[in-house]
Protein backbone atom coordinates (compact mmCIF):
# COMPACT_ATOMS: atom_id res chain seq x y z
CA UNK A 1 0.00 0.00 0.00
CA UNK A 2 1.65 3.30 -0.83
CA UNK A 3 1.72 6.02 1.25
CA UNK A 4 1.28 9.59 0.34
CA UNK A 5 1.42 12.81 2.12
CA UNK A 6 -1.01 15.53 1.87
CA UNK A 7 1.15 17.71 0.27
CA UNK A 8 2.52 15.14 -2.49
CA UNK A 9 -1.16 14.54 -2.91
CA UNK A 10 -1.42 18.40 -3.45
CA UNK A 11 1.46 18.44 -5.72
CA UNK A 12 0.38 16.22 -8.34
CA UNK A 13 -3.46 17.25 -7.84
CA UNK A 14 -2.26 20.44 -8.91
CA UNK A 15 0.48 19.50 -11.90
CA UNK A 16 -2.39 17.48 -13.27
CA UNK A 17 -4.50 20.73 -12.92
CA UNK A 18 -2.15 22.86 -14.96
CA UNK A 19 -1.87 20.44 -17.58
CA UNK A 20 -5.27 20.30 -18.06
CA UNK A 21 -5.88 23.94 -17.76
CA UNK A 22 -3.24 24.35 -20.33
CA UNK A 23 -5.03 21.55 -23.19
CA UNK A 24 -8.31 23.16 -22.02
CA UNK A 25 -7.10 27.25 -22.92
CA UNK A 26 -5.27 26.33 -26.35
CA UNK A 27 -8.17 25.09 -27.38
CA UNK A 28 -9.69 26.62 -30.31
CA UNK A 29 -13.24 27.10 -30.56
CA UNK A 30 -15.13 25.33 -34.45
CA UNK A 31 -15.99 27.54 -36.44
CA UNK A 32 -19.88 27.37 -36.77
CA UNK A 33 -20.80 27.82 -40.19
CA UNK A 34 -24.03 26.37 -42.13
CA UNK A 35 -22.09 24.77 -44.47
CA UNK A 36 -20.60 22.69 -42.09
CA UNK A 37 -24.10 20.96 -41.11
CA UNK A 38 -25.61 21.14 -44.41
CA UNK A 39 -25.97 17.25 -44.99
CA UNK A 40 -25.27 15.94 -41.56
CA UNK A 41 -28.68 14.20 -41.56
CA UNK A 42 -29.36 11.12 -43.19
CA UNK A 43 -31.48 10.76 -46.17
CA UNK A 44 -33.74 7.95 -44.68
CA UNK A 45 -37.08 7.74 -43.42
CA UNK A 46 -36.75 9.27 -40.14
CA UNK A 47 -34.95 12.25 -41.65
CA UNK A 48 -38.04 12.54 -43.97
CA UNK A 49 -40.40 12.58 -41.31
CA UNK A 50 -39.31 15.60 -39.48
CA UNK A 51 -38.52 17.69 -42.55
CA UNK A 52 -42.06 17.00 -43.19
CA UNK A 53 -43.58 17.85 -39.82
CA UNK A 54 -41.28 20.52 -39.22
CA UNK A 55 -42.61 21.85 -43.15
CA UNK A 56 -46.40 21.07 -42.25
CA UNK A 57 -45.94 23.00 -38.75
CA UNK A 58 -44.37 26.26 -40.75
CA UNK A 59 -47.03 26.22 -43.20
CA UNK A 60 -49.55 26.28 -40.36
CA UNK A 61 -48.15 28.56 -38.41
CA UNK A 62 -47.80 31.10 -41.31
CA UNK A 63 -51.45 30.99 -41.97
CA UNK A 64 -52.29 32.07 -38.15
Amino acid sequence: METNTIEQRMTRIEREFDQLKHQVLDLKPRAKDWRSTVGVMPDDELSRSAERSGREWREQANKE
